[in-house]
């Protein structure tokens, strides 16, 4: 199942592709007829000329970039932070706040019950039927002790549905501390009104009828003459206050107001839903850090492949990003299985629901440190080539395209470093002094 899955993306990305390339809108004119990528046929028409030293440092300055981001993903040490992590973030996420050299053992937690606040669930009326008393109708809620009035205009002809958004707009636009939003059931044609307390959390301490605290739980009545509440039945509570109950380590059970607990040594955990079973916090790779570290690779990568597409009227520069292309294709089925793609201009982008997928199950680790060897390997490759670029950045512009300048000093503010060029009777000769 897993490997026809794999095929099915390969086969789904390969065909992309080469109906891309059947297309023919290669930005490289022909010249890039067995290239991997189709492009728009949008160039600059004055590529280099006043640009050209711009360019030059642009793509020297990515070069660097991407040296940088390739090392720590070849060796390996862009994968080696740790932190702690849940066995199942969509239950438990942990936030560790400790210190890296001092990090707790495994800590199993079960959660049987979140906190949540007060929630009114009113009538559930026929959404297109008239609601039919109009005038102002005043209503009050009242939260942690503070009492706010509120009132909604009913027009003649206003249907339920209007007056319930009405009443729940009123709501949202107080600030009282509670928040409504509108149910609709499209198979039955109602839709009722739904109020929830902001706050979680039961302290014992509320109004006769309803359990919570001041802040999670509410009352909302109509004031003298009004018939909005009890019409559309918004002081009917469907769910109390009540707190998270857990247990740790198959301890007994505690309780919090929130679903943010602090169970020491740094560990700071959101419950996100009960379960059954225990989530397991435990050390392990830190993915945002090291997801972040191959983001700053596709950057950097695109920062040179961009120049060298912006300035394509040049042999060199159109060069530089066929080089960059033919490895792309090398390794496209390897790359997009960790969520690597590439958009139609040929530029690196990231399916983050893959990516992420890649980074907790260690398959973005492998790619990158199996690939890495000598001689072979997407990052060994890739390397090379901004090795080059940062080294020998010459050989990737055309001398021609510089005018009639022979000589010029000028600082080199990509790096710090200072660049000086003059043009001999051999050709152009760059030095770069870092």
């Amino acid at each position: 199942m897993a490997i026809n899955s794999i095929n099915n993306s390969y086969n789904s990305v390969y065909s992309l592709f080469n109906s891309m390339y059947e297309n023919k809108m290669s930005l490289f004119s022909n010249k890039l007829g067995n290239s991997l990528f189709p492009f728009n046929n949008a160039k600059d028409t004055n590529p280099l000329s006043s640009n050209s030293m711009q360019y030059v440092t642009n793509i020297k300055a990515g070069a660097n970039k991407l040296t940088g981001a390739l090392k720590g993903l070849s060796n390996g040490s862009s994968f080696m932070k740790k932190t702690m992590t849940s066995s199942d973030n969509d239950v438990l996420s942990v936030n560790y706040v400790g210190s890296i050299f001092n990090r707790p053992g495994t800590t199993s937690v079960k959660i049987d019950q979140l906190a949540t606040g007060q929630v009114n669930e009113g009538k559930k009326l026929e959404s297109d039927s008239a609601f039919g008393a109009s005038g102002t109708n005043y209503f009050k809620i009242e939260v942690d002790g503070k009492t706010t009035v509120m009132s909604v205009n009913v027009a003649a002809g206003d249907t339920n549905k209007q007056v319930q958004q009405k009443m729940a707009d009123a709501i949202n636009t107080s600030g009282v501390g509670v928040k409504a939003s509108l149910k609709t059931d499209s198979e039955d044609g109602t839709s009722s009104l739904v109020i929830e307390a902001n706050a979680t959390g039961n302290s014992g301490i509320g109004f006769a009828g309803a359990s919570g605290s001041g802040k999670s739980q509410f009352s909302i009545t109509d004031m003298a003459g009004g018939e909005l509440v009890k019409k559309v039945g918004a002081d009917t509570v469907s769910k109390k206050a009540q707190n998270a109950v857990y247990s740790v380590d198959g301890g007994p059970s505690r309780t919090s107001a929130t679903n943010t607990v602090d169970l020491g040594n740094g560990l700071n955990v959101t419950f996100n839903k009960a379960s059954e079973k225990e989530v397991t916090i435990s050390q392990g790779m830190d993915a945002g850090y090291a997801k972040n570290a191959v983001k700053d690779m596709v950057s950097a990568y695109n920062d040179i492949y961009v120049e060298a597409l912006k300035n394509s009227n040049d042999p060199k520069a159109e060069g530089l990003a066929t080089k960059m292309l033919n490895v792309s294709k090398i390794y496209l089925s390897s790359l997009s299985s960790i969520g690597i793609g590439f958009d139609k201009d040929g530029k690196m982008t990231i399916d983050e629901e893959q990516f992420g997928k890649a980074a907790e199950n260690g398959k973005l680790e492998k790619f990158f440190t199996d690939n890495s060897g000598k001689n072979f390997g997407f990052t060994y490759q890739l390397g090379k080539i901004a090795d080059n670029v940062s080294r020998n950045t010459a050989n990737f512009v055309t001398k021609s395209m510089f005018g009639n300048d022979l000589m010029e000093n000028f600082a080199y503010s990509g790096t710090g470093s200072l660049l000086s060029y003059n043009y001999t009777n051999t050709g152009w000769l760059f030095d770069y002094l870092s």
